[in-house]
């Protein structure tokens, strides 16, 4: 996932309630804080100093580093601007955490010093300083540092699912294959019943409704005209991504993009990542060939789960084997918006995406569980106004090269999930649950 911050609010945060005194908006804010910073601490609990300090993807980090970068942002956008006379805990930290732009070379990250119980204590100040701000800062001020922590909460919750996915791939790397943690009990349903959704396409509304809070890129609300189409109820499944690995999906030149398939030439694609052979047989329609790496460690192959870690080149290319394409986002929004089936997010329990866990007659998990390729190069809406603040709070700056991913996956807390959620990722990328459903033209 790229570093990207969501944007200050333009106004205050939203409150408890319509006529919520400063004071209770000041405690509603206490404790979304307190909420965040606990639940990140609580991902790292059982990892060694050992496990902080590894770094496996050449853009990725250490956990150690996201733990001390995320203060970093509440000590330069929130304690140093709005809290006369603080200090801060130790000026290095502000150059050995924080984020570099496109001029500046990136830090090392890969660092034993300072150690694991330095950083944590680092963070127990910084928790103390924020929490003595909300209480006592000017009611003249509150409205400006309250959109400021905003930011800086929404921005920690998102790097708790970038650390998850570095943990994972650090994980992986290591021979032993250790597991992040036990596998939770829960029932195998079976993927949701295959279907199609009809959709009459015309005008049709996308983009985040104002007053809601939200990121830069997911605004101004507009219109965009559809064709009549179909969206598929689920996700793709491991099992039917299987059955296009059996059928050479990967060896057919004519199903992928020139760019994908020299990358998959190049990076020796033959399944998605964390996928191994479990055996000498071919896996079948089971799958009893292949095992899949997860957060815990390695698990059978479940043909019913949503298929993730996939590039947008291998959604394009399975997507044109099966006689299909991937949907627009503006096709994915309108369904969703009508939709209010979540799928697995942070929080439920689950770390990895799960089969059989919606009711109904779909669509099911469009929020959760995999975040879906869509067919879209990654733009700027018509009418996009770029905010005022730092570089790295503007996601706008992100248009190029990337392709648009909707919902949201398992590890997505849930308040970072949404029918206007709008993220996006080079095609090439396999790192994130990145998964996909398919699309067809309608009558």
């Amino acid at each position: 996932m790229p570093d990207t911050h969501p944007i200050p609010l333009s106004g205050p945060f939203p409150s408890p309630g319509p006529d919520a005194s400063t004071g209770d908006r000041r405690q509603a804010l206490a404790t979304r804080f307190q909420k965040a910073r606990a639940r990140t601490a609580e991902l790292v609990a059982t990892l060694t100093p050992e496990d902080l300090m590894v770094q496996t993807v050449p853009d990725g980090a250490p956990a150690k580093w996201h733990l001390a970068h995320t203060s970093w942002l509440f000590e330069v956008a929130v304690l140093i601007p709005f809290s006369p006379g603080y200090r801060p805990c130790d000026p290095a930290f502000l150059d050995l955490f924080g984020t570099r732009g496109d001029l500046h070379p990136a830090p090392p990250r890969i660092v034993s010093r300072p150690g694991a119980a330095e950083i944590m204590r680092h963070r127990d100040q910084i928790n103390a300083a924020v929490l003595h701000l909300i209480d006592q800062i000017d009611d003249g001020l509150w409205d400006e540092a309250e959109s400021a922590l905003a930011m800086t909460i929404a921005h920690e919750r998102r790097h708790q699912e970038r650390m998850l996915l570095h943990i994972k791939h650090a994980f992986w790397s290591n021979p032993l294959r250790p597991a992040y943690e036990p596998v939770p009990d829960h029932l195998h349903l079976g993927a949701p019943p295959d279907g199609w959704l009809e959709q009459p396409g015309g005008l049709v509304e996308v983009g985040r409704p104002e007053p809601l809070p939200g990121f830069d890129h997911e605004g101004p609300r507009h219109r965009v005209w559809l064709e009549p189409y179909r969206l598929a109820a689920r996700p793709v499944t491991c099992g039917e991504f299987l059955d296009f690995i059996e059928a050479g999906g990967y060896g057919d030149r004519k199903l992928w993009l020139s760019d994908g398939w020299e990358v998959a030439r190049a990076e020796g694609w033959m399944a998605p990542l964390y996928w191994e052979r479990s055996g000498s047989g071919s896996g079948g329609a089971s799958g009893s060939g292949w095992q899949i790496f997860t957060l815990y460690g390695m698990q059978p192959f479940d043909p019913g789960e949503p298929v993730c870690h996939v590039s947008w080149y291998e959604a394009d290319a399975y997507a044109r084997w099966a006689g299909k394409r991937l949907p627009l986002e503006a096709e994915w929004e309108t369904v969703a918006a009508c939709c209010d089936s979540m799928g697995n997010l942070l929080g439920s329990g689950h770390r990895h995406p799960r089969a059989g866990t919606c009711h109904g007659t779909g669509p099911w998990q469009m929020c959760g569980d995999v975040w879906e390729w869509t067919a879209d190069a990654f733009t700027l809406y018509p009418g996009y106004r770029r905010p005022d603040g730092p570089d790295e709070a503007v996601n706008g700056r992100l248009a190029s090269n990337r392709m648009v991913l909707r919902g949201g996956s398992c590890l997505t807390p849930f308040d970072h999930a949404g029918p206007w959620t709008r993220h996006c990722l080079r095609p090439e990328t396999r790192l994130s649950m990145t998964g996909f459903r398919l699309a067809e033209d309608g009558i």
